[in-house]
């Protein structure tokens, strides 16, 4: 099958996918996706601390050899007096102090907190108030003094401390972060950032108190160190839940957030960029290419973005890749999807031909014509055909196809139906080997014995670029339209005139006006009593590059829905006017007729302008016939009989089309006086009756010929009305089986003799 990618639809659904996948990124809905996949990455690359920053951790071995926690004030005092003792570049005391014990003990705390050598900062505790707004609760002040203070908050996310902040806003202004503060951060930036967990807390140096206490330490264990001093026992509450790492002090915490800002604040790469390059690849699958290799296309995208955010992660750049990934998921499988239909398309076993499954696919076109086939045989008539019969008819059928088309083409459904494609032709040669088709179905089929008449019909769907199934669907109707109406092909024009061409029509007829491709034809009228041809009737062919050819109806039909009625019509007429012209020179008193619609007699500009064309053709008015269809929607107002009128009053002659079809025809007459009146296909057909119907068009004849009005029956396809209708006195004819339409040379080779009846 030639298939490409529907774009248009299938782009609409990428679209929608990454609307909803953008919108989603951007609510960060992805995230707690994105946070699990960020704590595998941190595994990627584990890495130990620096082994600057050393955490004195008050542990269980240390509460049982000083006694329970919290210590007394003054105990506390002696451990920090000891840590400054080992002349450490710096102490944070992950402690607070928020109410007074012994003045004694509160004191000693003091004095220690302000007289240590090695700069020290004491935290404020982070809290939640009752409308859950994050708040500080500061050590008191006659325990601490003047000491530094900085921000031991860890805020939570679905349960994980993932981000840590540089800075709060607090009551008393904004307040620096513990690990800020050891990475010497501006304490105006109130930003968060992610915690470098590819460190590894297990490298963290722990030190206990005991050693410290007892100097039985290494004296250069604390130097030159920065010192974070607080509990690490893990029933004191202060344990939080680290992504990958399980439970862990705070105080590990925040060595591993200074860690990370140690080695720069660390950039966020957002979901954006990720996302960017997953719709760069999604517009790759609308390309033919892009179909055929998509899983591989999507697979490699996805492990693309995922090798890329992971390598970014180990170098502490944030990001999100989920948006990018689901986007690339939702079109992937999409595409999949309908993959998977065409591959459903398998042989069937009994026939051995591919089952037509493949076409039942809205997001791939074709660009092929797409042949439909209905079979009728005489056997359905007579009686029950076994299944078995049914599968040898149909593998009969395809085998005798298969002599014409690619046997890789040909499918089948369970409704004695075909169907394949094949490439663009002019309709006249895809007549011809449609024709061809039907040839190979003059023999009976032989089946099980018996001898099965069949007769085979044809749909073509001609509306390239349109999805697949709308196309199998069209061409199977039309090719059941054809089997109703004994033609042996019948093409599918609804789509291509109401939804291809109409929108096209104004930009694309100038062309054909300009290059030929719009070609006036005249249809002889023979005059019913000498068989001679005084005149003709007028009509425009487009031989459309992609369409072939598209007769007066059809065109008209067109110009009326897309608002160029006037465009055509005007056409129509100079054309016509030129052809008489031309006819005139030979035959003085040759009339051409033309279809116009009410709507262009009511410009008042469209007589002075015909007069104008008559003139520059050196013809008369009367060599040219105004044929009026549509009178019917107008009612004969008195604007269109004024309008009319004026046309009579120049010389041209007025018939009404389409005469018959309703019992107010016979009224028009009476109000207004044709030159000519053209007989419907219908009208002349009950001539050959005995109803009321053919009295009544026996009678508007005569009427005519009382009120010497001429009368011209159109479309005679039959003998038998031909005969009828000189019987009761018609004056002209035209049809199948008089003439067909020619263009100027043609015709004027042809009728401008006298033209012998030749069909009676």
């Amino acid at each position: 099958m030639a298939l490409n990618l529907n774009k248009a639809t299938i782009g609409r659904k990428i679209l929608l996918v990454a609307i909803v996948c953008g919108v989603l990124g951007a609510l960060n809905l992805f995230q707690p996706l994105a946070l699990g996949l960020y704590a595998l990455q941190t595994k990627a690359a584990v890495k130990p601390v620096s082994g600057d920053i050393v955490v004195v951790g008050i542990d269980s071995a240390s509460i049982d050899a000083v006694g329970r926690w919290p210590w007394p004030r003054d105990k506390q005092a002696e451990l920090l007096r000891k840590i400054d003792g080992y002349a450490p570049a710096a102490i944070y005391v992950d402690i607070g102090y928020q109410g007074r014990t012994t003045a004694y003990a509160d004191s000693r705390l003091r004095n220690t907190l302000e007289t240590l050598k090695a700069p020290t900062k004491v935290i404020a505790l982070a809290a939640r108030s009752e409308n859950d707004a994050a708040r500080s609760i500061f050590s008191h002040p006659d325990v601490v003094g003047s000491t530094d203070v900085v921000s031991a908050s860890l805020p939570y996310l679905f349960g994980f401390v993932w981000d840590a902040p540089i800075s709060i806003q607090t009551e008393r202004g904004p307040l620096i972060s513990l690990a800020a503060s050891i990475a010497g951060l501006d304490p105006k930036n109130l930003n968060t950032f992610p915690v470098d967990y590819a460190f590894d807390p297990k490298s963290v140096p722990l030190i206990s108190p005991v050693g410290l206490l007892e100097q039985t330490a290494d004296p250069d264990i604390l130097k030159g160190k920065t010192v974070i001093l607080g509990v690490t026992d893990p029933t004191q509450n202060d344990i939080h839940s680290m992504p990958g790492w399980g439970d862990q002090p705070g105080v590990i915490f925040h060595a591993l957030a200074a860690e990370t800002l140690k080695s720069g604040i660390p950039v966020n790469w957002g979901w954006f960029y990720f996302f960017a390059f997953a719709l760069v690849i999604c517009a790759m699958q609308l390309t033919r290419r892009g179909l055929q290799y998509s899983k591989y296309i999507s697979w490699a995208a996805a492990l693309a973005i995922l090798s890329a955010s992971t390598w970014l992660a180990t170098l502490n750049i944030a990001n999100d890749p989920m948006p990018a990934l689901a986007l690339i998921a939702g079109v992937g499988i999409l595409v999949s999807r309908q993959k998977a239909a065409l591959i459903r398309s398998q042989r069937n076993a009994g026939t051995g031909f591919f089952n037509m499954t493949g076409y039942l696919v809205e997001e791939v076109v074709s660009n092929a014509l797409f042949i439909g086939a209905t079979l009728i045989r005489a056997e359905t008539r007579l009686g029950y055909v076994r299944q078995e019969d049914e599968i040898a008819i149909m593998k009969e059928v395809g085998h005798r196809l298969s002599t014409v088309i690619d046997e890789q083409q040909i499918t089948h459904n369970d409704n004695q139906q075909f169907l394949w494609e094949m490439p663009s032709i002019a309709t006249s040669k895809l007549a011809d080997h449609l024709e061809g088709l039907r040839r190979l179905f003059a023999e009976p089929l032989v089946i099980n014995g018996r001898k099965i008449d069949i007769d085979i019909y044809f749909g073509v769907d001609r509306n390239v670029n349109k999805n697949i199934k709308s196309r199998m669907e069209s061409a199977l109707a039309a090719s059941v339209d054809a089997s109703i109406s004994q033609s042996s092909f019948t093409i599918a024009t609804t789509a291509d005139f109401d939804s291809v061409l109409q929108p096209q029509f104004a930009s694309e007829f100038e062309t054909a006006m300009n290059n030929g491709d719009m070609e006036l034809v005249l249809e002889a009228q023979q005059n019913l009593g000498d068989g001679q041809v005084r005149s003709a009737a007028a009509a425009l062919r487009w031989t459309h590059p992609a369409y072939g050819q598209i007769n007066t109806a059809k065109l008209f039909a067109m110009a009326r829905h897309s608002g160029n009625l006037k465009t055509v019509s005007t056409y129509l007429c100079t054309q016509a006017i030129m052809a008489a012209g031309q006819l005139v020179k030979q035959q003085s008193d040759f009339a051409v007729n033309v279809k116009i619609s009410p709507a262009m007699l009511l410009d008042d500009g469209f007589a002075s302008d015909m007069l104008q064309h008559i003139w520059n053709a050196k013809c008369q008015p009367s060599n040219l016939t105004f044929e009026v269809i549509d009178l019917h929607d107008y009612k004969l107002n008195d604007a269109v009989r004024v309008a009319l009128h004026k046309l009579q009053t120049h010389g041209f002659r007025i018939g009404i089309s389409n005469f018959g079809t309703t019992d107010a025809d016979i009224d028009f007459i009476n109000q207004f006086q044709p030159d000519e009146i053209f007989l419907a296909k219908s009208f002349c057909a009950e001539l050959l009756g005995s109803t009321s119907s053919a009295i009544f068009a026996v009678g508007a004849l005569r009427i005519a010929k009382a009120n010497h009005i001429i009368t011209t029956a159109n479309g005679i396809d039959d003998r038998d009305v031909l005969t009828a209708l000189r019987r009761h006195g018609c004056d002209k004819g035209k049809g199948k089986i008089i003439a067909i339409p020619l263009n100027l040379l043609n015709f004027c080779s042809i009728y401008l003799t006298t033209f012998h009846n030749k069909v009676g």
